[in-house]
């Protein structure tokens, strides 16, 4: 035993200075998804490993350790944008349509790209010895195969989607309706899910599942059996992983029964500001905004000129009423000459280093995860319009716990808005709330992006981090519910009342016949 237990502390000891070999394959076609994920890539860059990764983006800055093979041409966002006027009224099942369809056309566009060709020719000509594969996985699960390519090593699968169901399935981790509302955000600052928000939540969790296990699962299979001839199924490749990184963070999330393998570190994105460029800084420093200024921005996958003719007009003219300048992230040129003196719109806009300057008044956001997260890191309330997916979640958590306002696009009069504006402008308690929730954010013993990339090193030093595994994983899904149990616990009860019930009968049965034989007697 002694040895045992020398051995596992020589391998969970800290790796010397020998660097990591790193596959690291984000292609869910999402740029949010590349923000948040190309930071670990960069941490464990600066850490001295090599990266050999297959993206939807090219790096920002090129690096000598750095072997990138990038998504030629238009994502599959890019080539399928999204009907704003609909989708926030989707019922459940077009949803999961919607959501899955995007799985699975996002990926053929991947495995047609020159780039994954180019990939797997190295993979199987040069046959490099990686020590660890990252994986961007739910949403992008085929990709998995490659790892049957490289020889099954050990893997780490992370999401900027939160934590999706999927994960906590993956790693053994118990999921409850009743504290995790699918597909949503996590608790309410401590506050239990009502009795229809957990009967929501059920109603979800069966309509997903019953379709992924069903449906998408078996698709997964095929695909996976078609790029990758030979490899195994999804659920075997699965065990290779040994941990999960999730995009969640107590603070802004709410505690959760997760199991060790699943490893929160949220918002590794969120950083101390950059300098702004000088034109940005002229137009919203407190000399030429003395009101302070707001931010609009939709994030990638929203494009702001996608909104209708009479939203557009209805926003500019609640903005024309406030005393802030506005900055707004809009990608087309055709509001330029509609634009009240106070506006100024741009294609791109620093997102981070904005809502970190300290003339900021309010974020008007569309409620994606990542950029409610980098406004709570920077304490910025904000004014949500939420249009699908998780969106809609950080918008109702913004709201209970008091850092936000909602307007719903398809019904938001330029009054509604404004309202709205002005109240997370000048209200000081959203600003406050935010301040509880920044404080919070930040009060961490290392930072996101450096809690991710210590767990990759701790993955490959110790051939996958067995001793994270959970016992749940090795279980039947009736096992881990006890319903074997219970199943055996109620034929011990029948069984005992069947014996009872027959031996009530023979014992009735035998005084009968005794009473009936007195009778004769008489």
């Amino acid at each position: 035993m002694l040895l045992v237990a020398l051995a596992t502390l020589a391998a969970l000891a800290p790796c010397g200075a020998s660097p990591l070999n790193v596959l690291f394959v984000s292609t869910v076609s999402s740029p949010s998804h590349y923000i948040w994920v190309s930071s670990l890539a960069g941490e464990l860059l600066r850490r001295g490993h090599h990266v050999t990764e297959l993206v939807i983006k090219p790096p920002a800055t090129p690096h000598p350790n750095r072997t990138s093979f990038v998504i030629d041409g238009k994502i599959y966002a890019e080539t399928t944008p999204v009907d704003l006027e609909t989708i926030y009224d989707h019922s459940l099942f077009e949803e999961i349509h919607f959501l899955y369809d995007f799985c699975r056309d996002s990926a053929n566009i991947v495995f047609e790209s020159k780039a994954f060709a180019d990939l797997l020719k190295l993979l199987k000509q040069k046959k490099p010895d990686f020590d660890v594969f990252v994986l961007d996985f739910p949403l992008q699960e085929p990709f998995i195969g490659l790892n049957y390519i490289i020889g099954r090593k050990p893997m780490v699968a992370m999401t900027a989607f939160n934590l999706p169901v999927d994960v906590l399935t993956l790693m053994g981790s118990p999921y409850f309706p009743s504290l995790l509302p699918y597909s949503g955000v996590g608790a309410h600052g401590g506050d239990p899910l009502t009795f229809s928000e957990r009967l929501h939540s059920v109603y979800r969790w069966i309509g997903y599942t019953t379709y992924i296990n069903w449906v998408y699962r078996p698709d997964v299979d095929k695909m996976i059996a078609e790029v990758f001839p030979g490899a195994p199924p999804l659920a075997e490749l699965e065990k290779d992983v040994a941990i999960s990184l999730v995009n969640t963070n107590p603070a802004l999330h709410g505690a959760m029964p997760l199991v060790p393998s699943i490893v929160e570190v949220g918002g590794m994105q969120a950083r101390p500001p950059k300098p702004l460029p000088a034109d940005i800084l002229e137009w919203i420093n407190e000399k030429a905004a003395p009101h302070g200024f707001v931010f609009m921005s939709f994030g990638t996958n929203v494009r702001a000129a996608s909104l209708s003719k009479g939203s557009r007009d209805a926003i500019l003219r609640a903005f024309a009423r406030i005393k802030q300048r506005v900055l707004w992230k809009y990608e087309d040129d055709d509001i330029l000459d509609k634009l009240p003196p106070n506006v100024r719109v741009a294609k791109w806009l620093p997102q981070n280093d904005i809502l970190a300057h300290p003339n900021i008044r309010c974020f008007v956001s569309h409620n994606g995860g990542l950029s409610t997260q980098e406004a709570s890191y920077h304490g910025v309330p904000i004014l949500g319009m939420p249009f699908f997916s998780d969106q809609l979640g950080y918008a109702k958590k913004g709201e209970r716990i008091g850092i936000s306002r909602t307007v719903i696009y398809r019904t938001a009069t330029e009054e509604a808005f404004y309202e709205a504006l002005t109240d997370v402008i000048n209200n000081p308690k959203y600003r406050a709330n935010m301040k509880v929730v920044q404080n919070a954010v930040r009060d961490q013993k290392e930072t996101p992006v450096e809690r991710a990339a210590w767990y990759v090193e701790m993955v490959a030093r110790t051939g996958g981090a067995p001793h994270l595994r959970s016992p749940a994983l090795r279980l039947r899904w009736y096992e881990v519910w006890m319903l074997d149990i219970l199943a055996a616990a109620a034929l011990a009860v029948g069984l005992a009342l069947w014996l009872v019930r027959r031996l009530l009968g023979a014992l009735c049965s035998s005084g009968g016949a005794r009473r009936r034989t007195k009778a004769k007697a008489h």
